[in-house]
């Protein structure tokens, strides 16, 4: 990819891979689809696909869905699961019915029998009006680097089939990327994938409960003291949109996912929906900046705080956990500067510039 190094891609990569707001397992599906149809598609060089049509993408997805439409035999009895927050689940019903008249095992199978291909007609149309266009968005901002499309969400499936139509195209060096780093991606994806099913279901895992055990959690209850003090240090206010600070919440200021740290100095108050737009993306250079001035001018007050809540405080160590984040941060890493407000890493001198001095 031209101007973008492998690791720059993978920090977009993990980005929209890590995005939290997803309502449905569809990205994380058109995700493996992409990397299954650019492997099947190398050439004898072993050169991947230049593009890939939305219909060869629809197969991939029909792929890794057919033997999820199964009842899930759980604790509570055989169940359907659900994989999104609406009512209608298009993709699903659609394998849903081509199941009743071929309940086969494996999508090869069930790909041979003549209800398939209004199954996948709806199968396509689905991935190309929503998945494709949304998947490399950052709280609702674009942020192409993986393949082009030409349509809008109101693309027929007969324009999909014209001459020219339908073609996913990837970018300069992208399918590479992704074949070089399937092996790391995969597992994160089908890791994020059984989480959501398991939310969406009533499911907790044991492996969840486990996890947070050994590891610890990203999501805890935090004292009255520290949310009390905090709220006085942000003058009420939340701390990415600053406006008035109601249904608030505790967030990590460097991300949990990258480096778990709960002492007070990486905490601030937001609003429930900013923290959910944040998600665990890497703050941009005005929270920041933010964060800076906080950790000056109120270092003294965090640490009485700290003490007083009995909350770890070690902005020795924070800070040089900031360092390292920011320090070896790729150049064209997408960084969250507040709501809807999504920038790349063009200028990562300048980010670690905002932490001298601490």
């Amino acid at each position: 990819m031209a101007g973008t190094t492998l690791e720059g891609f993978a920090e977009r990569l993990l980005a929209i891979t890590d995005e939290g707001r997803r309502t449905a397992t569809y990205k994380l599906a058109l995700l493996l689809a992409l990397i299954d149809g650019a492997a099947e598609g190398v050439n004898p060089i072993g050169e991947p696909p230049v593009s890939l049509h939305t219909r060869i993408v629809a197969g991939q997805v029909a792929r890794l869905y057919w033997p999820q439409i199964r009842p899930f035999p759980g604790d509570r009895g055989v169940i359907d699961l659900r994989q999104i927050t609406n009512k209608k689940a298009t993709i699903l019903e659609s394998l849903g019915s081509l199941w009743a008249h071929a309940p086969v095992r494996t999508w090869d199978e069930a790909e041979s029998h003549p209800d398939a291909a209004k199954a996948l007609d709806s199968i396509e149309l689905t991935v190309a009006r929503y998945p494709l266009l949304r998947l490399q968005t950052i709280d609702g901002v674009a942020q192409p680097f993986i393949y082009d499309v030409d349509w809008t969400e109101s693309v027929s499936l007969k324009s999909l089939h014209a001459s020219g139509g339908g073609e996913v195209v990837f970018r300069p060096g992208a399918a590479d990327q992704l074949l070089r780093l399937a092996p790391l991606v995969r597992p994160l994806v089908e890791l994020h994938w059984v989480r959501m099913v398991a939310q969406l279901n009533d499911l907790t895992p044991v492996e969840d409960d486990l996890r947070a055990h050994l590891f610890g959690a990203d999501r805890v209850a935090f004292s009255a003291a520290v949310r009390g003090g905090l709220r006085e240090f942000q003058d009420r206010d939340c701390f990415y949109c600053h406006e008035p600070v109601r249904d608030a919440v505790v967030d990590h200021f460097l991300p949990w996912s990258r480096w778990p740290n709960d002492a007070l100095e990486n905490l601030v108050l937001a609003h429930t929906r900013c923290n959910g737009k944040k998600s665990d993306h890497i703050p941009g250079s005005v929270p920041l900046q933010a964060w800076r001035t906080r950790l000056v001018a109120h270092g003294g007050d965090l640490a009485e705080l700290a003490r007083r809540s009995r909350t770890p405080y070690r902005p020795t160590r924070t800070i040089a956990l900031a360092r390292s984040l920011y320090g070896h941060l790729s150049r064209g890493a997408p960084l969250w500067d507040g709501p809807g407000v999504v920038s790349q890493n063009d200028h990562p001198e300048e980010l670690f510039e905002l932490l001298a001095g601490l």
